[in-house]
């Protein structure tokens, strides 16, 4: 609680409460009271009053989606730790949801280990973004939380890695990419080349670095994106379709962050597997 009311209070957490919640409707804000207090954790998270609110929103889709399909166990991915906040987030979020939901998790993060790497082109915004940033300073594998792991060294090698020891059954839920360059952002879609069964049919997914107004598809993540829908077939890389009008809060940042990685082979999706359901019929009531 400590942590939370400290990062609270910096200047950008700040300026960006006053620029999306204090424009919001007043009934809203004064709900957001009640329920702080008294509300459960699927509450808050509805009243983003969960701190790191794209995680929180996230994992909770993921952990509902996983539990309507039946499966046992979820894999929470983040690409770019750096000194590892969003990796505990992730970590105290999961265990909570876990309990709630009755789905097992493994949260892993990937990093380099030694910062961001050389940029290659204009394409990496090299001038966002500098060769040694975001280091991971004291953070290792010793001191993580439980069902937590953390994988050093180039992405583009250890996603093959891992790949290569992910069980059937425990499948790819959520995943956050949060390595700014475009050459790296590539490289983490190498973990999409994993069967489709290895996914939710819909899985979550949280772009950090398309957030600048001057972000745009001829580089950085945005451009990995449009680059991987035009090559890959059946794996599509979406925004989620009106979010901001589904959620209580509309002016979130972190609403255009979050998209879809659309598994459009998956069994979910298969006629056959939805016959048996009875036909929706819509009432009239001006012949009624």
């Amino acid at each position: 609680m400590n942590i939370m009311f400290k990062k609270i209070f910096q200047k950008r957490i700040l300026k960006r409460i006053y620029l999306e919640r204090l424009g919001e409707p007043l009934i809203y804000n004064l709900a957001s009271l009640y329920v702080l207090l008294f509300g459960t954790l699927a509450k808050k998270i509805d009243y983003d009053l969960v701190p790191r609110q794209p995680y929180a929103f996230g994992l909770n889709e993921a952990f509902k989606r996983a539990r309507a399909l039946g499966i046992q166990k979820i894999n929470i991915i983040e690409f770019g730790v750096a000194q590892g906040t969003g990796l505990f987030n992730l970590a105290d979020i999961a265990s909570k949801l876990s309990k709630f939901y009755g789905v097992d998790y493994l949260v892993t993060g990937f990093d380099t280990g030694a910062g961001m790497p050389k940029p290659n082109d204009f394409r990496d915004h090299p001038e966002k973004y500098r060769t040694g940033d975001y280091p991971p300073g004291k953070l290792n594998q010793s001191n993580l939380p439980d069902k937590t792991q953390l994988i050093y060294g180039p992405i583009c090698e250890t996603v093959r890695d891992y790949l290569a020891n992910v069980k059937k059954g425990d499948v790819i839920s959520f995943v956050s990419i949060d390595v700014d360059y475009y050459s790296s952002t590539l490289d983490c879609f190498e973990l999409f080349s994993a069967d489709s069964e290895f996914f939710l049919p819909s899985t979550i997914l949280y772009f950090d670095d398309i957030n600048n107004v001057d972000h745009n598809e001829f580089m950085g993540e945005l451009l990995a994106i449009k680059e991987f829908n035009q090559a890959a077939e059946n794996k599509k890389i979406c925004k989620m379709t009106q979010l901001s009008n589904w959620r209580i809060f509309k002016n979130a940042l972190w609403l255009d962050q979050m998209y879809f990685l659309h598994v459009l082979d998956a069994a979910y999706r298969k006629p056959e597997n939805w016959l048996e359901l009875k036909p929706s019929i819509l009432s009239n009531p001006y012949l009624e």
